[in-house]
């Protein structure tokens, strides 16, 4: 690598890395604080907390400044080996890791949830609200009376969590980041390896898979068990491009019994399979044993593929059918609503099988066929886009810049204490993001990458 690259590197990780810092900060006078929280008369701690229009602003600081390292470290990948993007991650992710939950109140539900298992409550048919308890008075009003949407062997994850933390919340959002942290760590180390195997730079899929800001946001900031599904799924597919179809289909099957939309991730094993009989057969042997071991160990039954309609209670504006829906109920025709989803939701999946079928190969369909899924779908949390981010940057050479674009900008979508925002309160973001810009334009990346000219010597 070159000199001038080195220190663009350099200067782009520390920048990051200031995000990072400012963000976690913010999370702590910000955040998704639970009710009883343990450091809340804890010194420094008490008074950040005093000013939570203070640490709105701080967290969207931070964003311009993560964003816009994530940015400019685009142009300093080629020199770079994938150890080097890993460990800027590490770095990115340090601070994201030991702050409070961000960005979404979920962590809480995971937690209720759990606790109903161990208590043997049926969490495919009652709310949290049926615990009652600690636990439940942190889920979200609008999760209350709702089933659980996760597949069993979240569930079961879940229960044995709090089976150890109880009823200590702290405790309890501390291990689902482990968790979370896990299925992270599983797309870090799976992505280089998927990536060469289509012809793709490991650099570039790391840079726009695993250091991608809504992954660091949502998936170790906010403890999303989306972490856990999306991991599953990229050593799934490693597995299976190594020509090991039963070990990929299995970990698939499991990543689908923590969220369903993996299941799709099965088509891909079966493309990869495909003019090798042996290999289908071993594929479909691992999906089925995986399937009727750990649905039969969970001993859960089947609600849960009832309770998948769960998320479609949320209405957030990011859904483009569940807007167009909105207007026209207000315009007059109330049932336009179901119309519209339905409609939306059958093109997305046309849309998903011509993207199999058409994509320069199996990993990239995959990506490609969740992107129009989660775009065509009743509902959208800007997590969800992380489904098709990770096999996209396995399976394409060069990300969309539509993609890169919509990564940032859905970065900025959601404030820290993960719940609608109020006037002072997204004031506050805008200025802290007018901060964060201006700082990266008084730092332009051309001093690092682009040294001026030493002029030669006259005689």
């Amino acid at each position: 690598m070159k000199l001038s690259q080195c220190a663009g590197v350099r200067v782009n990780r520390t920048l990051g890395f200031a995000g990072s810092v400012a963000i976690a900060v913010g999370g702590v006078a910000a955040g998704a604080l639970p009710r009883d929280d343990l450091f809340e008369h804890w010194p420094v701690v008490r008074e950040l907390r005093a000013f939570p229009l203070a640490g709105v602003a701080c967290t969207y600081f931070g964003l311009a400044l993560l964003c816009g390292a994530w940015l400019r470290m685009r142009s300093t990948l080629d020199g770079q080996r994938p150890a080097d993007l890993i460990r800027t991650m590490l770095w990115w992710a340090a601070p994201l890791a030991v702050t409070a939950p961000m960005f979404s109140r979920d962590v809480y539900s995971y937690l209720a949830q759990g606790a109903m298992v161990q208590r043997g409550l049926d969490a495919y048919r009652w709310g949290p609200s049926s615990l009652g308890g600690p636990l439940a008075l942190d889920v979200p009003p609008i999760w209350q009376d709702t089933p659980a949407p996760y597949g069993p062997v979240f569930l079961r994850c879940a229960s044995a969590i709090v089976a150890v933390t109880g009823e200590h919340t702290v405790a309890g959002v501390w291990a689902m980041r482990l968790v979370a942290l896990i299925g992270v760590a599983l797309v870090a180390v799976c992505l280089p390896g998927l990536a060469a195997r289509f012809g793709v730079a490991p650099q570039r899929a790391l840079w726009f898979g695993a250091l991608n800001p809504l992954l660091l946001l949502h998936l170790v900031a906010g403890a999303h068990n989306d972490a856990l599904m999306v991991g599953l799924v990229a050593a799934g597919l490693l597995a299976a491009v190594r020509d090991r179809p039963l070990l990929g289909a299995a970990l698939i099957v499991a990543a689908a019994l923590v969220k369903a939309p993996a299941i799709l991730a099965l088509v891909t094993v079966v493309m990869l399979s495909r003019g090798r009989s042996a290999a289908l057969i071993r594929a479909t042997a691992g999906a089925a044993l995986a399937f009727i071991v750990l649905q039969a160990a969970s001993g859960l039954g089947l609600g849960w593929i009832a309770a998948l309609r769960t998320p479609t209670t949320v209405r957030n504006g990011l859904s483009l059918s569940t807007d167009i829906g909105m207007l026209l109920a207000e315009a007059g025709h109330p049932g336009a609503m179901a119309i519209i989803r339905v409609v939306a939701a059958a093109a997305g999946c046309v849309l998903a099988g011509w993207a199999l079928l058409r994509a320069p190969n199996p990993v990239a369909g995959l990506g490609l066929a969740l992107a129009a899924i989660v775009l065509c779908g009743p509902v959208v949390h800007p997590w969800y886009l992380l489904w098709p981010i990770v096999p996209l940057a396995a399976g394409l050479r060069h990300p969309p810049q539509a993609a890169v674009r919509l990564s940032v900008g859905i970065a900025m979508f959601l404030l820290p204490f993960g719940a609608p925002g109020y006037p002072e309160a997204v004031v506050a973001a805008a200025f802290g993001t007018v901060a964060g810009v201006l700082y990266l334009r008084l730092r332009p990346p051309s001093t690092a990458l682009h040294p001026s000219p030493v002029p030669a010597a006259t005689a």
